[in-house]
């Protein structure tokens, strides 16, 4: 095991030796420390390396990898905070992000397998692509500037849980558990099933394109905003509004099904005018 430091100010080759300090490429169990400096790092298939922790600093301000051929890496820890575009394939246990650039391809992660993904900063877009897969955590804590994009079709491990107090959630796939105590969370599915979704404040916009469907769905506060839903029909088992807690389902499609009655523990049930919907 060893400690590897990024110094190169011209050549973006990944596996030039003296891109490296000490010198030579980053092999197994190595700590790599990207954190300075501008120049860019070209994609490179690194897979058949597996580090014990791989860091991007905020002042590295270079591109890695590009959309058509990314950085392959495996590390155990990743932590991120660079402030240029990133494309990165690879296997993290956990991956934290700290920091980004503006930009809306600031940290792309396809064809990775994440066990947690914890995005707590940045100021642009980390997209999760539709090849990933994560299978148990996914937090936006405290990351009020950021977007966190999660692709349809990415794969979610049946107990993952997500939890979101700011910044914007675009969720494309479905998550078992949500819990979301701010922010903005668009959830946009065409299928699958969320088991829990937990809603404190924030916005939720519900705006399912096709059939799917809410197990639990306890509003304590916050606004769960449908009316954009497009889907002909999308199904809401048990259903609980609390004081602070708005549904708002006036989309003109009256798409909602409720599998129970609606029970009101206090807040407001907004729907649309001539439907009929059944509460306790």
């Amino acid at each position: 095991m060893a400690v590897k430091q990024w110094i190169s100010t011209s050549s973006t080759d990944w596996n030039t030796a003296g891109n490296w300090s000490p010198s030579g490429v980053p092999t197994d169990a190595d700590d790599v420390y990207i954190t300075s400096g501008s120049t860019n790092i070209a994609g490179f298939d690194a897979s058949a390396t597996e580090l014990d922790s791989l860091t991007v600093g905020s002042k590295y301000t270079g591109t890695i990898g590009s959309s058509g051929t990314k950085l392959e890496l495996d590390a155990t820890t990743f932590n991120f905070s660079g402030n240029g575009d990133t494309y990165i394939e690879g296997i993290y246990t956990t991956l934290t992000v700290q920091d980004t650039s503006t930009s809306t391809t600031a940290l792309n992660l396809s064809g990775s397998t994440i066990t947690t993904l914890r995005v707590l900063g940045g100021k642009g877009t980390v997209t999760v692509a539709a090849d990933s897969t994560i299978s148990t955590t996914i937090e936006l804590i405290g990351a009020d500037g950021v977007t966190l994009n999660i692709a349809d079709a990415a794969t979610i491990g049946g107990s993952c849980a997500l939890v979101s107090d700011s910044g914007r959630l675009e969720l494309n796939q479905a998550v078992p558990t949500i819990t979301i105590y701010g922010g903005v969370a668009d959830i946009q599915l065409d299928s699958g099933t969320v088991t829990t979704l937990d809603q404190y404040g924030g916005r939720v916009r519900w705006i399912p394109t096709a059939a799917c469907t809410i197990t639990d769905l306890t509003i304590y506060g916050g606004l769960f905003d449908s009316r954009d839903s497009t889907a002909p029909l999308y199904t809401i088992t048990n259903s609980t509004v609390h004081e602070n807690g708005v549904i708002d389902e006036r989309s003109g499609l009256e798409n909602a099904t409720y599998t129970n009655p609606i029970n009101i523990e206090g807040g407001e049930v907004r729907y649309d005018s001539g439907r009929t919907i059944t509460v306790t």
